[in-house]
């Protein structure tokens, strides 16, 4: 293990944690219950959490040996003190992370400002929240789970539960929770359109479980809440059947590597034929010759059981990695719709964004996050660039005896998987358990079949079903198991051996694809907490990865060996042993890895801009909620759009003047005006505020109680913040795809991003106060039957 100034530093506070044992374990019950209130008194005085640790973390240790009959080893204070120092601690698998997370979550919820354990799944967050609640409770901390657990997911749960169900919920010391819902949490609770409908409170503390599956693994895709439906084009269905008709190479050309698809010279002069139009590249064919590419996209790179799944008339997303549905989640840009058509299911509506965050975002909203996870360090200096979080390694309770074998080479996927199958059914005859990792869903289901064809009986999982999952990867550990595994289904769940099974050998792993970063974690599923057992990958030149990112060298050499075969064929798998072979793999795998760190830097480069503008978009709305004056506030806003619509025109007269009254401040007939000087804008604008407050005097009256108008004020205020926002997001995610060709021409794509997406901040809220104009004074304002009261904004 290399040198760690923050382990070294970890390793002298654990000694004062293993001074103060013999003391807490002289204590009774009562007394050490009574440790609670006394480390609240020394943060109130003042003292700092790191200055209690020790004693916190003794306490908690102490207790967690009475109540749940565990006691955190060294390793496991440790990695708690890591945490706590705001670090990612990298534990292997089985080393105890849920009862680690109990010391920095009990320190951090004695502040009673919140602390939060964030996991990749409901099903982890509520298991690991049922096993640990006693002992919070046990020492009077509050432990709550931060969604329903009855809910059917994530998208269902975030939209049922009342707000004063939440509020209680992060109101508890300690709370449970995934990263997706914590962020739509997020989201809802800053679109609230009144004081009461919000539930959360300063983030103060966080624990990432499993921190590269939801730091990394999820840093691409944005979290985003839609609202009103854009209006729903017809181009699909003719672009649809034309994309069908067409022949590969001669009217379309394919390209996996890049995944790109496009028309060749014949298919653009088909497509003016069969649309019986003279240019598809005129601007006003740009939205069918856009639909046309969607379509190729749709059909050519966007395949059923890789990317979606099709269920009960809907198409729903797909991890291929692990097989898990993202139920609620759809592509953005018109695919979705494109593949649904391709389909034939109901088109759902294209939606527009009303609010997005990131996990990068979202997580440095927290005064300190921390993470936990079997495997890091080999994207230790990504943690540190995007996140600015250390990865600090720490060794196991016991040493690591499992054997890593070097991985083999084969041509073809045929030959690896036989040499895969023909292991597995050695192993399997020694009784051996075998966990069978695939590199996607249609990859688990080809060796499944395998395995039948063997007569290997088996159990294969692709995180459709987390619970049970759960339960099957518990039984991978028994005698003559055999598991096929995505790469991620099952994480969070240890492997524990049955009986005699060390004595075979332990579990062996065996993956069957190249698969960079998360082989170190998959590895970690055997040998656990010093049990024997051994790892080895099978790869191809065939690998998917292998395929679309290899060098033109590595292509040649496979041309070369493929025709070979073809007239020499071989009746057994043969490895494949070049050096200069392995070289290129080990080129390969470094270029996978560079290109998904600069995929998810891009994003966060991208990103920047969108948290600065939703901060404070978020910081002017939370300003709206507290105002004290709220009819004070309304005639400032008004005061400041009538800026912005005298500052249109030079010249007014009292035409002019009557339609703008007309058009922003009221529908009755102006007859007459006043005397005025139409060659001062200042007149002009005191003319229009006198008329606009008496339009408000009159709305006032409509309503019955101080209340009612105070929130006939706000949500006019609110709305046009709103829907100026719900265009400067669509706005930014257009952006991008505008600003991407700037690069072509060697400048910073991002960086006029950047500058573009601050102009049309800045523009935003001059069209705020505009919109707000027509909000204010031309609503409708009815009260029903209930005394409530009814808006419609024009």
């Amino acid at each position: 293990m290399s040198f760690s100034w923050e382990y070294q530093k970890a390793r002298r506070i654990l000694r004062q944690v293993n001074a103060l044992a013999p003391k807490m374990r002289s204590l009774d019950d009562q007394s050490l219950q009574e440790q609670t209130p006394k480390l609240r008194v020394q943060l109130a005085e003042g003292a700092s959490l790191m200055e209690i640790l020790p004693e916190a973390y003794a306490t908690v240790r102490e207790a967690a040996r009475r109540v749940l009959g565990m006691y955190p080893f060294d390793v496991q204070v440790l990695g708690a003190i890591v945490m706590q120092q705001g670090q990612i601690a990298e534990m292997k698998t089985g080393e105890g992370k849920t009862l680690t997370a109990t010391l920095p979550l009990y320190l951090n919820g004695l502040t009673q400002k919140g602390a939060i354990l964030v996991t990749p799944s409901m099903y982890l967050a509520k298991r690991d929240q049922e096993e640990m609640a006693p002992l919070y409770e046990w020492l009077g901390l509050t432990c709550s789970l931060g969604f329903d657990p009855d809910a059917a997911d994530e998208d269902d749960e975030a939209k049922k539960v009342k707000p004063e169900v939440k509020r209680g919920w992060y109101n508890a010391d300690v709370m449970y929770t995934t990263g997706t819902t914590l962020a739509f949490d997020y989201l809802f609770n800053n679109l609230a359109a009144n004081p009461r409908d919000q539930y959360l409170r300063p983030y103060h503390f966080a624990i990432i479980d499993e921190a590269d599956a939801v730091l990394l693994d999820g840093a691409n895709s944005p979290m985003v809440v839609s609202s009103k439906p854009s209006l729903q084009s017809n181009l699909y269905q003719q672009a649809d059947p034309f994309v069908r008709t067409l022949r590969y190479r001669q009217e379309y050309r394919l390209n996996l590597k890049d995944q790109a698809v496009w028309l060749t010279k014949a298919g653009i002069e088909y497509a003016q034929s069969y649309f019986r139009i003279d240019d598809l590249f005129s601007p006003k064919r740009r939205e069918l010759y856009r639909h046309i590419n969607l379509a190729l996209q749709a059909h050519f790179l966007q395949q059923r059981g890789h990317e979606y799944e099709v269920q009960d008339g809907k198409v729903i997303l797909l991890d291929e990695a692990n097989g898990r549905l993202l139920k609620g989640m759809k592509i953005n840009t018109g695919i979705q719709q494109a593949v649904e058509q391709k389909e034939g299911v109901e088109l759902t509506d294209n939606q527009q964004a009303v609010a997005s965050t990131t996990y990068q975002s979202l997580f440095g909203l927290f005064e300190n996050v921390a993470g936990m996870t079997g495997t890091a360090r080999s994207s230790a200096s990504e943690f540190i660039n995007l996140y600015k979080m250390k990865v600090v390694a720490i060794p196991t309770h016991r040493p690591v005896v499992r054997q890593d074998f070097s991985p083999q080479l084969y041509l073809t996927t045929g030959e690896k998987l036989r040499a895969a199958i023909d292991l597995t059914m050695r192993l399997h005859q020694e009784g051996r358990p075998i966990l069978l990792i695939a590199g996607s869903i249609e990859n688990s289901a080809i060796i499944s079949e395998l395995l039948l064809n063997r007569g290997i009986a088996h159990n294969v999982l692709t995180a459709r079903n987390e619970a049970r999952e759960a339960m099957i990867v518990k039984a991978a550990g028994q005698k003559g198991a055999v598991t096929v595994a995505t790469n991620l289904a099952g994480r969070g769940t240890d492997i524990k051996l049955g009986e005699s099974v060390k004595e075979l050998g332990g579990l062996a792993v065996i993956g069957t694809e190249l698969l960079p970063r998360v082989a170190e974690q998959l590895r970690g599923r055997a040998g656990r907490q010093g049990d024997p057992g051994s790892s080895i990958f099978f790869w191809s030149l065939e690998d998917d990865l292998v395929g679309k990112n290899s060098s033109v060298k590595l292509q040649n050499y496979y041309r070369r060996k493929k025709r070979r075969r073809a007239t020499h064929p071989i009746e057994k798998p043969r490895q494949l042993r070049s050096p200069s072979l392995w070289v290129s793999m080990h080129f390969l795998n470094e270029r996978l890895l560079d290109k998904e760190q600069n995929q998810r830097a891009r994003t966060y480069r991208y990103e920047h801009s969108m948290r600065m503008q939703r901060e404070v978009f978020y910081f002017e709305r939370e300003q709206v909620m507290e105002l004290d004056d709220y009819r004070q506030a309304a005639e400032n806003w008004l005061a400041r759009g009538f800026d912005q619509l005298l500052a249109e025109r030079t010249a007014w007269n009292a035409d002019l003047l009557k339609d703008t009254i007309n058009h922003w401040i009221t529908y009755d007939l102006i007859t007459e005006l006043p005397a005025i000087d139409f060659s001062s804008q200042a007149a002009i604008k005191e003319y229009l505020m006198q008329l606009s407050r008496k339009v408000l005097d009159q709305k006032e009256k409509q309503l019955l109680t101080p209340a009612q108008c105070d929130q006939f004020y706000r949500a006019a205020m609110l709305k046009s913040l709103d829907d100026c926002w719900i265009d400067q997001v669509a706005f930014l995610e257009r952006l991008k795809s505008y600003t991407e060709p700037w690069s072509l021409m060697q400048r910073d794509a991002v960086y006029v991003y950047h500058k573009q997406a601050y102009e049309a901040f800045e523009k935003m809220f001059d069209q705020v106060r505009l919109v707000a104009v027509r909000h204010l004074l031309l609503s409708l304002i009815k009260v029903n039957r209930k005394q409530e009261l009814v808006l419609e904004f024009i």
